[in-house]
């Protein structure tokens, strides 16, 4: 999986990785340039006791442009893995938000694999890559410098190097585990969160809010157990490496010493020497932070996997073959199941969904109504079987020319916090008169006359609340503003009084006019302006799965 997560970014953000491996090569090179005038400049005022600092000041200044010259350096180098940190984390977002129709896991963990988990990746950028391309660049070219100035210390430096590696190595299974650990312990704490959150109010009418309180506070114990074990690795492979290189540069310092006495080594190449030691040895310090950083990302990433690898339809090679609008849809053989199980939710032979009509979608709960019409959406992909938008199948269609064609709007419309024009825009330039003609069509008109800054008010968060009718209203009126060919409805109607009902009905009938409109509804006013009513039966799992 290490090899795996390296080639992804190396394929990814190759151009970026060859800035930073150029800009480390001028540093390492600079620092050498600076331990090198900084030696020749000691030489030349400490020896001869020189009171006349006019000899000196060449080397000053080149010092000082030198030192000036690392600024621009290291905040180029921020900026790059910062540029890189976010591109890679916002992907991981985008794959984590195209596979949600498709992951059969809790709220919880799925909010926690987009914040903690993606947020995690960052370390590997941002405290490893800088420490690890020191230990690349840096270490080479100082140990190449070490050679041809004194061969004694470049191999004090060459078998003193190894120690380091061997050591992080004995650390890091007890390390790895440690952040699984970790790991499992802020799931489960995350988890015990929402379902406290969740069932807070039915907690109180019991009268049990201090039992889950006292589990709450005992996953956070664990958690907080589990951090301190992976703090307590890290301080102790942070002192190992602090000891092993101060006794190398110990070693070193001694060597050259000894030697300068014996009048064996010129005095500027020992200074030198004495100058480089730290800098070589500054990687190797650095190395508890490469390692703990790429513990914690690829723990990350092995966890994200699951999810980010899922073949999406966006994803697939698409076309944009001219269809015959609106298009009839197809069901041929359609068998739909969630990842990892193998129970059949959902399962039709042949099914025709005809061009400008209204189909309407029936059927007892739990039968695969939402399913089916995520299906047609292309929010989720069949495990068998075909869809057909005329005799184009959906899943190998372009996403923009699926998003031209479909307009999905669930039972629960989600409400941005932002205001009511970019809500029913979906934050696209419409103009404000065709946003209120949906709102007048979807039966709010009345409802915008009350709101105090009207298209400008905010909704979401703190904004202004909704009544479960209106949410659903709004849902209607961002399909009217999208005006696509075909549109699908999830139980458009539900909770409204009759009166409403027939108000909403009005409008989807004149709004069907040269579209293919699919409703998920029970009730008998939708069925009555119905062309086609197919009614969905359970499946039966045990004979699916024997079949």
């Amino acid at each position: 999986m290490t090899k795996q997560l390296c080639k992804e970014l190396i394929n990814t953000y190759r151009t970026s990785l060859l800035a930073l491996a150029g800009l480390e090569l001028l540093h390492s090179l600079l620092l050498l340039a600076i331990a090198w005038q900084l030696s020749g400049l000691i030489v030349l005022v400490y020896p001869q006791a020189l009171i006349d600092f006019s000899a000196a000041a060449p080397v000053l200044l080149a010092l000082f442009l030198m030192l000036c010259l690392q600024l621009p350096i290291s905040f180029q180098q921020r900026r790059i893995l910062a540029q890189m940190s976010a591109s890679w984390r916002e992907t991981c977002r985008l794959h984590l938000q195209q596979s949600f129709p498709q992951m059969s896991v809790p709220p919880a963990d799925l909010s926690l694999l987009a914040t903690e988990t993606v947020d995690a990746l960052d370390h590997l950028l941002s405290k490893g890559l800088p420490a690890a391309s020191a230990l690349f660049f840096r270490t080479p070219v100082i140990l190449a410098a070490t050679l041809a100035a004194d061969p004694l210390t470049a191999v004090l430096f060459a078998l003193t190097l190894p120690i380091a590696p061997f050591l992080l190595y004995l650390i890091g299974q007890a390390t790895k585990n440690a952040s699984n650990r970790e790991w499992h312990q802020l799931q489960h704490l995350a988890a015990g969160f929402d379902d406290l959150l969740h069932s807070m109010m039915t907690l109180k009418l019991f009268g049990q809010e201090h039992a889950q309180r006292q589990n709450l506070k005992t996953l956070s114990q664990g958690f907080t157990q589990t951090s301190l074990q992976v703090l307590k690795l890290a301080f102790a492979s942070a002192f190992a490496l602090e000891l092993i290189t101060t006794l190398a540069i110990a070693i070193v310092a001694v060597s050259t010493g000894l030697r300068l006495l014996d009048g064996a080594i010129a005095f500027r190449t020992a200074l030198l020497l004495l100058l480089l030691a730290p800098e070589f040895y500054q990687p190797l310090r650095q190395g508890g932070i490469i390692f703990h950083a790429a513990i914690e990302s690829l723990t990350a990433w092995n966890k994200l996997q699951t999810f980010i690898r899922i073949p999406q339809p966006s994803m697939l090679t698409g076309h944009h073959e001219q269809l015959q609008l609106p298009p009839a849809i197809h069901l041929q053989d359609i068998r739909y199941c969630y990842p990892g199980s193998k129970a059949t939710i959902l399962a039709l032979q042949q099914e025709t969904f005809p061009a400008h009509k209204i189909s309407v979608i029936t059927g007892p709960s739990g039968c695969g109504k939402s399913t089916l019409l995520k299906l047609l959406a292309g929010l989720l992909v069949p495990c068998r079987g075909l869809i057909l938008l005329n005799d184009q199948p959906l899943t190998t269609m372009a996403a923009t020319s699926r998003q031209k064609l479909l307009a999905y709007v669930p039972q629960q419309p989600h409400i941005y916090t932002a205001s009511l024009q970019e809500n029913i825009s979906l934050f696209q330039d419409v103009p404000a008169e065709r946003i209120r003609q949906a709102l007048r069509l979807a039966s709010l008109d009345d409802w915008l006359q009350t709101l105090p800054a009207g298209l400008s008010t905010r909704l979401g968060g703190k904004g202004l609340p909704l009544s479960q009718g209106e949410r659903k209203r709004l849902g209607l009126a961002r399909a009217l503003v999208q005006n696509r060919p075909v549109t699908l409805l999830d139980e458009p109607t539900a909770g409204m009084d009759a009166a409403l009902e027939q108000q909403i009905i009005r409008a989807l009938t004149a709004f069907s006019y040269r579209r293919t409109l699919i409703i998920i509804s029970h009730h008998p006013a939708i069925h009555a302006i119905a062309d086609k009513i197919i009614e969905l039966t359970p499946c039966n799992t045990e004979g699916d799965d024997k079949r």
